[in-house]
């Protein structure tokens, strides 16, 4: 240091210099591409960021599209690779015409600095030097490159892309290493990238880029997405890891800090639709979910517009308990089991019914699951049964032994060369032919579930059966709850069950060891599905970490920290363990999996649905516990989805509101001066007699209910006039049903008179000086109606009739039953003070009509039963099933209720569809 401090500051420098070579290496300049992505492979997600921050050749390796795929899996993570395969070819459909027509003007022209020049106007050629860091967050955003590893390299964003042409050069992707680059980023990328490309290849030309999406395409508006990234070397789109990656954490997030919005099947606005009683089953897929209900009708919904697909399917004779369904064109089938003892099978995509397996059982079918092999069903009478799927010969796994083809006795024979076939002597058995019957269980079989040759079930007799199918054999009995079995799920390596004792208890599959036990229910647990987040290398992990913790265990004991004896005595009254690896909370040894069921930790989830009608989604804690992270209640899920529905509605509507509101002077001009001009201004300034009586009926009419609102609005629309008035005594409503039906009713009413005034015009268009009577609206006008809402000369209880599909009618409201009043003109006459002389928060009007009482369900035969607001206590969650983006449950009640954790996110909607559910 001291030569140093005499010798001149440039002699320093030429050390520096002869020094930094040798001090700084950079790897990525001298090392194959593949092993830097190798070295690269190893950081985890946060440090690759920081790795694309670091300068250009770095970042042009970070975006590799392997690369952040392998990170995508490595968190545990699925993803559905045939969705991704389908949208790969539908969103490059239409681009292989623009290629051609690019390269065929290349090859007529032999110049692309001119087609370039024609595609692309910017004439700056101004050298760009590197964007700073505080702009790269809109390159990483924007930006993913391919993988080097034998798959198409080169990806631009579609961001910088579309419609634009001329974006990107083929030179800068064939550089001496094989590196994916990619220069154009930024709003300046098309003179960036061309004169990088001058600089880095003197005398060069840069080739052509991206075709273009013609205007009529339809996969233009999908393609203008981060989502999707252009390949040059294949010449279409891929789907961008990078950007993938990024999104499944946003979802996740939005489960762990429980942000979701709710909705309800059916669509509020069609109630009609929605099953008549109970619904205690469904299964759901991206696109499609069926319920089966006590009305013994199964529904198949369409996921994206909560409607029905087709009508009720309809057979059983009694209640559909369970059922299971495949949409695949490959498989298209469902699977339906009823308490009228039978199973029937139905061809999806057609609602037929293609098989009826009548008494399959003595008594109640209580759950069925398949796979492309067997059909599992399980009963009340305390069996299993196996049916075949497809036609099984002599050999075929399932077709069982075969005694009578054996001889007892031997006999002597001459080979004469020839051996009989016995799968060609023997009969075919056909499909759905009882091949097997799995007795043992000493009650009703509740809940079962195949994996391979596995089957696992549970029982009201409090235990869990492990059998194997194609044996007939039971290879294992787990003593496993207190009270008997509701449900159950099996992974090939975890058990996971439910029961009557309100735990939900986690089993090392192998051994039947419980590694876990979760209390939070308060009722018995229903319903569960777990999802452990398994990574790739788990299994091993797993076991390591069981080991450690069992030799923990002894350690403690060897050292007096931990009565062996004792704590055996003591394990059953002890507190539950939910997954602490602690010595003194371990409960068993030997497992194959550590306390809490191994896995991913991360992101693992539990949920299930108990009969206090709560639902409870369980994660764990840094120690690996697991803790209900959050408690769901079906009943608030359907008040804030009607709540949303009825919200939106409003919003759609808007447009319309004011025309009509203006249309009540003109239709009523006996109304009060000064409101025709401003005619939802607040009327609470206005001194004249008849304001006080319209604010008067207002504050009287409303508490009572909404029938009583509709009838009032259909005898005395003028209250329209005082709008803001209005909307201020609803929202002084305690209950959100009652505000959010009220304000329906307000709606519906100014959205008549509109229709109203659009159709006395027309006549009037066409040579009617004077109109008759009243108009009839236009129901068909409003999106989702179907008519029957205070229009023209129908009654006032047209609406709630039943006789169409009102927004009104949800699934919790009160239910209002029909009116016999005969029908009242739109232009009913306005009150005189000399009738109405009331004053605000007094009763009700002389001339408001007799308040309707709420209809029982049943009284009418041909309205949808709902449930009454003021009496809706929680209903029993009987079924629930999440995958990677929501939860659905279904209940005592008639409406299904889900939670959709993409939480309206439009970025998180386009890509969920690829993500898989944690399992």
């Amino acid at each position: 240091m001291t030569l140093l401090d005499q010798l001149p500051t440039s002699a320093i420098v030429e050390i520096v210099e002869r020094l930094s070579p040798r001090l700084y290496i950079d790897f990525i300049r001298h090392l194959p591409a593949e092993i830097c992505l190798k070295i690269l492979g190893y950081l985890d997600p946060v440090s690759l960021v920081s790795v694309l921050q670091t300068c250009r050749a770095w970042y042009d390796l970070a975006v590799d599209r392997k690369l952040w795929e392998r990170l995508y899996y490595l968190e545990g993570w699925k993803a559905v690779q045939t969705e991704i395969d389908a949208w790969e070819v539908r969103v490059n459909t239409g681009v292989s015409n623009s290629i051609g027509h690019l390269h065929r003007m290349q090859t007529s022209d032999h110049h692309p600095n001119k087609i370039r020049a024609i595609l692309n106007n910017d004439d700056d050629d101004e050298d760009m030097e590197m964007i700073d860091q505080d702009r790269l967050p809109s390159i990483v955003d924007s930006s993913a490159a391919s993988s080097i590893f034998g798959t198409p390299n080169a990806l631009q964003s579609p961001r910088q892309m579309l419609p634009s042409l001329g974006d990107m050069h083929l030179d800068s992707f064939t550089s001496a290493k094989g590196k994916a680059v990619d220069w154009s980023h930024g709003p300046s990328s098309s003179s960036a990238s061309e004169s990088r490309a001058k600089r880095k290849e003197p005398g060069g030309t840069p080739e052509m880029s991206l075709p273009s999406i013609e205007a009529g395409d339809t996969t233009a508006s999908m393609i203008k997405s981060t989502l999707w990234t252009w390949d040059i070397n294949s010449s279409r789109y891929r789907i961008n890891w990078k950007y993938l990656y990024n999104m499944r954490r946003r979802l996740e997030s939005n489960w762990e800090l429980g942000k979701y919005k709710t909705f309800v099947l059916p669509h509020p606005s069609y109630p009609e639709e929605g099953h008549q009683e109970c619904v205690y089953t469904l299964q759901f897929d991206a696109n499609y979910l069926v319920s089966g209900s006590r009305d013994r009708t199964m529904r198949i919904w369409n996921m994206h517009t909560r409607r029905l697909v087709r009508p009720p399917l309809t057979g059983h004779a009694g209640s559909v308990l369970c059922l299971q369904f495949d949409a695949d064109p490959a498989e298209d089938i469902l699977v339906s089991g009823s308490s009228d003892s039978n199973v029937f099978i139905w061809k999806f995509s057609t609602g037929e019914l293609v098989q009826r397996i009548t008494n399959a059982h003595r008594e109640s079918v209580l759950n069925v699951r398949f796979d492309k092999r067997v059909l599992v069903t399980s009963s009340k009478d305390k069996t299993i049964k196996i049916f075949n799927r497809r036609p099984l010969r002599y050999g075929d796994l399932g077709y069982g032994p075969v005694d009578a083809a054996v001889n007892p006795v031997g006999l002597s024979v001459k080979p004469y060369g020839y051996e009989p076939d016995l799968s060609q002597e023997l009969p075919v058995k056909p499909p759905y032919t009882v091949i097997g019957k799995l007795e043992g269980h000493g009650a009703a079989v509740n809940a079962i579930q195949i994996r391979g040759n596995t089957i696992v079930s549970v029982s009201g007799d409090r235990h869990i059966k492990v059998w194997n199918w194609p044996e007939q054999v039971c290879t294992q009995t787990i003593p496993a709850h207190e009270k008997g079995i509701a449900c159950v799920e099996f992974d090939e390596r975890r058990i996971v069950s439910g029961s009557s004792d309100y735990e939900v208890c986690i089993f090392d599959a192998p051994t039947g060891l419980k590694v876990a036990s979760l209390r939070g229910h308060a009722h018995l647990v229903r319903t569960v599905q777990a999802g452990f987040g398994d990574l790739p290398y788990s299994k091993e992990e797993d076991a390591a970490e069981a080991k450690r913790v069992d030799a923990e265990y002894f350690r403690a004991v060897e050292a007096g920290e931990i009565d062996h004896e004792g704590d055996r005595r003591l394990r059953r009254s002890r507190r539950v363990n939910a997954g602490s690896s602690r010595p003194a909370d371990v409960q068993a040894t030997g497992a194959k999996v550590p306390p809490g069921g191994g896995g991913g930790r991360k992101y693992g989830r539990i949920v299930s649905g108990s009969y206090d009608q709560s639902i409870i989604i369980w994660r764990r804690d840094k120690e690996g516990v697991w803790k209900p992270a959050h408690h769901l209640r079906q009943e608030e899920a359907a008040e804030a989805a009607h709540r949303q529905a009825a919200l939106t509605n409003s919003q759609r509507q808007g447009t319309q509101l004011a025309s009509a509101a203006i249309a009540v002077s003109a239709v009523h001009p006996g109304a009060p001066q000064g409101m025709q001009s401003s005619p939802i201004r607040d009327p609470s300034s206005e001194n004249s007699q008849m304001a006080r009586i319209y604010m008067a009926m207002i504050d009287s009419v409303v508490p009572v209910g909404v029938a009583a609102l509709r009838q009032a609005l259909a005898n005395h629309p003028s209250m329209l006039i005082y709008h803001s008035y209005l909307q201020a005594a609803i929202e002084r409503e305690p209950s959100p049903f009652v505000r959010a039906h009220l304000r329906q009713v307000v709606a519906d009413g100014l959205i008549a008179i509109q229709n109203n005034q659009s159709a006395r015009q027309r006549l009037i268009a066409r040579g009617n000086s004077h109109i008759q009577g009243p108009v009839a609206a236009a129901p068909h006008l409003l999106p989702g109606y179907a008519g029957g809402a205070m229009a023209g000369s129908s009654s006032a209880a047209a609406a709630a009739d039943g006789s169409g599909s009102d927004p009104r009618h949800m699934a919790y409201p009160p239910a209002l039953g029909p009116q016999a009043q005969a029908s009242i003109s739109l232009h009913a006459p306005l009150p005189q003070p000399s009738q109405l002389s009331i004053s605000p928060g007094q009763g009700p009007p002389p001339q408001l009509p007799p308040i309707l009482q709420p209809e029982l369900p049943g009284q009418n035969p041909h309205q949808h039963p709902r449930i009454l607001a003021p009496d809706n206590p929680p209903a029993r969650v009987f079924k629930l099933q999440f995958d990677a983006r929501k939860i659905i449950c279904c209940s005592q009640a008639p409406v299904i209720v889900g939670w959709d954790f993409c939480n309206g996110d439009p970025e998180l909607e386009e890509v969920a569809r690829f993500f898989a559910a944690i399992d």
